[in-house]
């Protein structure tokens, strides 16, 4: 006997497939809305790419939004990098005919240009400079210190030659040519050939590169502008020696020597430990005689200073003549001495008067005060 009515095989098969179909459902529906968000941020995108890719009169003015260029280029061969993406999915909005006119080179947003450099500092500055860096080598030679390899003075005479170098062309032009001094010269009635030769000589020195020797150019370029008188006072086998008078005149802050300028024939060097300002004309190669190692054994690095070379005049002028001083060694007589009549400076330049690419240099407050 039947007590209730069983169910069907039917129905629970319809069942199952309710739960089945309810699951798809649900599955479309997620799967509907993350498409639509994913359309939803593209349109966003593609909003916020119109807005920013106006011209500059839009509310940002000026502002410019790369996305893909603004990458780093190491990602240009990486087809999955984020520049790749996003060329891909994001373009920019095509310009109109207008835009494209705005557009053009002349209109386009530019980087704003660089800073103004820093004002030059004056040639007063930089002689401050000098005469205060200066006077900090020269405490330090007085110690004694072996000064060619210790750190602490090759720092301070590297600044000594920096801030000179740069005194140099305030004072006197760019250095980019050598400096040049004409050493005019009186001969007296004592000389052996006055008579057939007269009073009257010059010879042209050309400066040592700035390069090099910074320090000792510009020691004998101030001895220049502000000559007072000097002589050739010795006659010797290897040198010709001259002294500068006046009390304006210090030796050099320390032994500025390059092995690229040794004391060739016919090179000019400064006298003396420590040397300057008395100088004088190598008429024979002297490398060895005032090299390194030189005149003295405690210091196998010291030189006398080389500062420039004899360009005109070395055969006929200084050999030929002053070579033949009456006397022998120092010569004491004030009579006997060929007197050094003016320094006459002359610097890179063209024009009326010049020679050689070279003219006389003139300056209104400096020139021999």
């Amino acid at each position: 006997m039947r007590l209730g009515k069983e169910p069907s095989p039917r129905a629970g098969h319809e069942s199952a497939n309710d739960d089945k179909y309810s699951k798809i459902r649900a599955q479309r529906k997620q799967f509907h809305m993350v498409l639509l968000s994913f359309v939803l941020v593209f349109l966003c995108a593609l909003a916020l790419l119109g807005v920013f890719s106006k011209s500059d009169k839009a509310v940002r003015p000026g502002l410019k939004v790369r996305l893909a260029q603004d990458l780093p280029a190491t990602e240009n061969d990486d087809p999955s990098s984020p520049k790749k993406v996003l060329k891909s999915i994001v373009k920019p909005a095509a310009l109109s005919k207008k835009d494209r006119l705005k557009s053009s080179p002349d209109e386009r947003e530019v980087p704003p240009p660089p800073p103004p450099p820093q004002s030059e500092q004056s040639e007063a500055e930089l002689a401050k400079i000098v005469e205060s860096i200066d006077a900090e080598v020269r405490v330090i030679k007085a110690t004694g210190v072996i000064m060619e390899t210790d750190e602490a003075s090759l720092k301070a005479t590297m600044r000594l030659q920096d801030a000179t170098r740069k005194l140099l062309a305030a004072r006197y032009g760019p250095h980019d040519k050598p400096y040049r001094i004409r050493v005019r010269l009186e001969f007296q009635d004592t000389m052996p050939d006055f008579g057939e030769k007269g009073a009257d000589g010059e010879f042209l020195i050309e400066m040592a590169p700035v390069a090099l020797v910074p320090h000792s150019v510009f020691t004998f370029m101030e001895i220049a502008r502000k000559y007072n008188g000097g002589a050739f006072h010795r006659v010797a086998g290897h040198v010709l020696q001259a002294f500068v008078k006046g009390r304006d005149f210090q030796h050099l802050a320390f032994q500025e020597y390059s092995e690229q300028y040794p004391h060739k024939k016919g090179t000019v060097g400064y006298a003396g430990r420590p040397s300057g300002p008395g100088w004088y004309v190598s008429i024979q190669d002297n490398s060895r005689n005032h090299g390194p190692g030189s005149q003295q054994k405690r210091n196998p690095y010291e030189a006398d200073s080389c500062f420039g070379r004899v360009i005109e005049g070395f055969d006929e002028v200084v050999v030929g003549r002053v070579r033949k001083m009456p006397g022998d060694g120092f010569i004491n007589d004030p009579k006997k001495h060929v007197l050094i009549k003016d320094l006459q400076i002359l610097v890179a330049g063209s024009g009326p008067g010049a020679v050689d690419g070279y003219v006389e240099w003139a300056q209104e407050g400096t020139r021999k005060s």
